[in-house]
C-alpha cells in the first residue's frame, strides 16, 4: 500500500481531531476525511485494548495469588491451633 506524503486537507485535519477526541464523524466531510477518521479511530481502539490487556491481570495470575493467600491462611490457622 503506497504512502502519500502530503499535507492533510482541512476536513481531513478536522476528522483526525475528532477521532483523537472521540467525537463523532461529520457526514459533510470528504471520503478521504472518512478514511482518516476510521483509520485513527480503529488504531486508537486497538491501542486501548492492548493497554487494558497489559493492565488487567490474567485469570491464571489471579488464581495463583488466591492459592498462595489461601495456603498462608491455612498455615496460620494450623499454627494457632497447635
Amino acid at each position: 500500500m503506497p504512502q502519500h506524503n502530503r499535507p492533510l486537507t482541512h476536513d481531513e485535519r478536522k476528522a483526525a481531531e475528532a477521532a483523537f477526541k472521540g467525537a463523532p464523524f461529520d457526514p459533510k466531510w470528504s471520503d478521504a476525511a472518512r478514511k482518516v477518521y476510521l483509520g485513527l479511530s480503529s488504531a486508537m481502539a486497538n491501542k486501548r485494548n492492548e493497554a487494558f490487556q497489559e493492565v488487567l491481570p490474567s485469570k491464571t495470575t489471579i488464581d495463583a495469588k488466591r492459592n498462595v493467600t489461601e495456603s498462608k491462611l491455612r498455615s496460620r490457622i494450623k499454627s494457632t491451633l497447635w
